[in-house]
């Protein structure tokens, strides 16, 4: 038995370069994306940060007109009336809710002098600087901020004095966070926000005012400064919370895990595809392996239910079987020539329908059968006869085409008969011509009689051509122009029976025919 060998297959380890691309590609896609993101997010929290601190700012700078008037109207009331009026008025408007300390003072050229307090000693006047620093204050429309007095109790001072002849101060003490740290409400509008509050433009821990949490303030910050009587003050806040909400916090992260996700799916996908198409691919090459390979036992098993030629004195005999390119099964054509004992010789060409298995056990019985009836005498009328018998159409499905030839002792008539085979081809000096057989039906299709075999004069250096359907029939054309193209290729008669086949098989179906071939040369040589 004939062993088949095939390709082996083998099966990568490791990535594909068009994975590693597009894994690639996909996570700087991604990468860019949670980027754009994260830069939208914070633009968006900084923006909205500049906006809160802004109106955190705005609401201080409401403020610092309410301590200015508080502080010019008492000192307006002193001048009209009398020192005991102003106590009363502070006390009227709660000015003792902002200040610690508010006390009305007379100045002189030999120092300023107390003339009425509301609240604690002034600071001032504990450090014994009070008489001295305020006869030295210049007049000015705006609120004097005086800085820092530091202490056990560190407070901020104010004073009110306006342009003109007044000689009237009044001095006011605000108390101070010991640490400077203050807490924001919860149902304050700014609870979300740290800050910290600084005298003047410099942002420095000397000049704190007071703050929400421990300074310096970390992380993304704006900053405002707000004019605050003769000086400003600058305000610095940072977010507690995602300003832009959590959905636009968790965007970057969430587009950098989706992407990584689709990267990884998409990259799966490539390596899965490849994988198959290659996969798909060597197996497509060891079908095309083994259809070879299977083709090739076919037409060898084929090419061994074929007969070997005689050598004929006469006769130069020459045959060629073509499996057909679409099949690996074997077919039902065969051919075979048969020498008697009286020293003639009779041609078989057959053609059996369907292929397979059953096709080539039906074409060897047929032929084996055609053998034994011919050694028994029989002529080619009484072979067809007896063939009819061993093949039925109605219960087996299949029929047979068969020519039977028998050369003559005289060499120069042919008798044929035909069992719904196609004619053979003459071919002579004069050209090439299908010779005029009568057809009977197929055998297996059982009707009643048989036309008789036909005697046929036969010219000198002829060449009789017996074939099978395989080698004219084409499925878009015409009988008649496919016969007429195996005329056109039989000719000229030149070179030998072999040769000539060759011609007209490479000459019809160069590539191969869909069905098989059989095609038997006969030329008698004079």
């Amino acid at each position: 038995m004939q062993s088949v060998k095939t390709s082996s297959m083998t099966v990568r380890t490791g990535l594909r370069p068009l994975t590693v691309v597009v894994a690639a590609v996909a996570v700087v896609v991604t990468a860019a994306l949670a980027w754009t993101a994260s830069t939208v997010n914070r633009d968006s929290n900084n923006g909205l940060l500049q906006l809160q601190v802004r109106q955190a700012a705005a609401a201080l700078s409401a403020a610092v007109p309410s301590v200015h008037t508080q502080l010019a109207d008492a000192l307006q009331l002193a001048a009209a009336t009398k020192p005991s009026t102003f106590k009363h008025f502070i006390s009227e408007v709660g000015a003792e809710k902002d200040f610690i300390s508010i006390s009305l003072w007379q100045r002189s050229s030999t120092g300023a002098h107390l003339l009425a307090l509301v609240g604690t000693t002034p600071r001032l006047v504990l450090d014994g600087k009070a008489s001295t620093f305020l006869s030295h204050l210049r007049p000015n429309a705006q609120l004097q901020v005086l800085g820092f007095l530091t202490g056990s109790s560190p407070r901020l001072g104010y004073a009110e004095l306006p342009p003109g002849d007044s000689h009237l101060v009044v001095y006011a003490e605000s108390m101070l966070p010991p640490t400077r740290k203050v807490a924001v409400p919860r149902s304050s509008a700014f609870d979300d926000l740290n800050f910290a509050l600084y005298l003047g433009r410099t942002v420095r821990s000397s000049e704190l005012v007071e703050a929400s949490v421990a300074t310096p303030i970390q992380g993304p910050q704006a900053s405002v400064t707000v004019p605050f009587g003769d000086t400003r003050i600058t305000l610095v806040g940072s977010t507690t919370t995602q300003l832009a909400g959590g959905l636009s916090a968790a965007l970057p992260w969430t587009v950098l895990a989706v992407g990584i996700a689709l990267s990884l799916a998409t990259a799966s996908t490539v390596e899965y595809v490849a994988r198959r198409r290659e996969l798909a691919e060597q197996l497509a090459a060891v079908n095309e392996e083994l259809y070879v390979q299977q083709r090739t036992i076919a037409g060898t098993l084929q090419q061994a239910l074929l007969p070997e030629l005689p050598a004929l004195p006469a006769v130069e005999l020459a045959a060629r079987y073509l499996p057909g390119v679409d099949g690996v099964e074997v077919g039902g054509d065969w051919y075979d020539v048969i020498c008697t004992e009286e020293n003639g010789c009779v041609f078989v060409v057959g053609d059996v329908s369907g292929r397979g298995l059953q096709a080539a056990k039906t074409m060897a019985s047929l032929r084996y059968a055609t053998r034994a009836y011919i050694a028994q005498g029989d002529g080619p009328e009484a072979v067809l006869s007896k063939l009819d018998q061993l093949l039925s159409f109605d219960t087996e499905h299949q029929f047979a085409t068969v020519l039977i030839g028998v050369i003559e002792h005289s060499g120069d008539r042919l008798m044929l008969a035909s069992a719904g085979h196609f004619p053979p081809l003459m071919v002579s000096d004069i050209g090439a011509e299908f010779l005029e057989v009568p057809i009977g039906t197929p055998v297996g299709i059982k009707l009643a009689g048989r036309p008789p075999a036909m005697s046929i004069p036969l010219p000198k250096r002829v060449t009789l051509l017996a074939f099978t359907d395989g080698l004219i029939e084409r499925r878009d054309e015409h009988l008649d122009i496919s016969m007429k193209r195996l005329q056109l290729a039989a000719e000229p008669n030149v070179g030998s029976v072999a040769e000539m086949l060759d011609h007209i098989l490479a000459t019809l179906i160069p590539t191969g025919g869909d069905d098989d071939v059989v095609i038997l040369g006969l030329r008698w040589r004079s």
